[in-house]
């Protein structure tokens, strides 16, 4: 059985399909023989859709019947309903087809200098039609837009205490101290955090993913830095470490360190996970589905893995 929903919509489609022809035909003749009914019944469904709106929508005018004024705008937004059901079923054809679609993806500020572009520019030359909608957020913020639909795909670190994400490993990068290079430590194969326990050191602000990491492996090291500054960029940090204001603890710069300055693993050896994450439990529409399978199957293979 029908709902009672359904069963109005199944008699408006037809009688608002006509009114809106009359406004391309001038009259009612010319409309129901354009939607192909007789004009009697024509006739009848402009009066029952008269009723449903609660204002005459038609008129005569000599022999002929025509819109009124209210007919006219009711006509109008009909024409502009259809064009954005249109627009809708483009969209939709879009969404699945995984060789166009649209694809929002979201990375890691730290990843926008070198790996995003990187993966995006290798992806565009492989899947020139698809629409892809960039979001740069911190990994919390991207695991919440995740969640509730927001974005596709991330390309961020991987977590073992996030929920309701799968994630797939692409790379790692490998933890370093980042020093101005006539720094006493910056020509070392390796240092341990330890020995860095009397110096000044630059990092991210309290509450960032990154920064509870590396405060992670201070505590790991028996060490309590003292920061004399803290900001909400790596690229900040790395560019301070590299003008001698302080020590640095980050992940290894993609391209390799500054110039000016030193990036000295840190042992024993420590690395994030970096991956591709998309929702769990959750079907992803197929363009989004083809790039995170593109992305995983790419390896990375252009640019050193740590």
């Amino acid at each position: 059985m029908s709902s009672p929903s359904a069963t109005i919509a199944s008699d408006l489609v037809p009688r608002l399909t006509l009114l809106q022809a009359m406004t391309e035909h001038g009259h009612l003749s010319a409309a129901a023989a354009a939607v192909g009914v007789p004009q009697p019944t024509a006739t009848r469904w402009l009066t029952a859709l008269s009723r449903t709106v609660g204002v005459p929508l038609t008129h005569r005018v000599g022999r002929r019947v025509e819109l009124t004024r209210a007919g006219v705008a009711l006509a109008e937004s009909v024409g502009a309903a259809r064009a954005s059901l249109a627009v809708g079923v483009t969209r939709a054809h879009e969404a699945a087809d995984p060789t166009g679609g649209h694809v929002v993806f979201g990375f890691l500020r730290t990843l926008g200098v070198g790996r995003a572009p990187e993966l995006l520019r290798h992806y565009r030359a492989a899947h020139p039609r698809v629409r892809l909608t960039l979001v740069q957020a911190p990994h919390e913020e991207l695991v919440g837009k995740l969640r509730d639909g927001t974005i596709d795909v991330a390309l961020t670190s991987i977590r073992p205490d996030d929920v309701g994400v799968l994630a797939t490993e692409l790379f790692r990068e490998v933890f370093v101290l980042v020093a101005t290079e006539g720094h006493r430590l910056a020509r070392r194969d390796a240092v341990r955090l330890f020995d860095c326990r009397d110096e000044t050191f630059v990092g991210l602000s309290p509450g960032i993913a990154l920064r509870r990491r590396v405060d992670d492996l201070f505590r790991a090291a028996g060490v309590r830095p003292r920061y004399g500054f803290e900001t909400d960029e790596v690229e900040t940090v790395r560019g301070l470490a590299t003008a001698g204001v302080g020590l640095a603890v980050l992940p290894a710069r993609h391209g390799g360190a500054l110039a000016g300055s030193a990036e000295v693993p840190i042992t024993p050896r420590h690395h994030r996970q970096i991956g591709l994450l998309v929702p769990a439990g959750r079907v992803v529409e197929a363009a989004a589905e083809e790039f995170r399978s593109w992305a995983v199957q790419y390896r990375w293979a252009s640019s050193p893995r740590h």
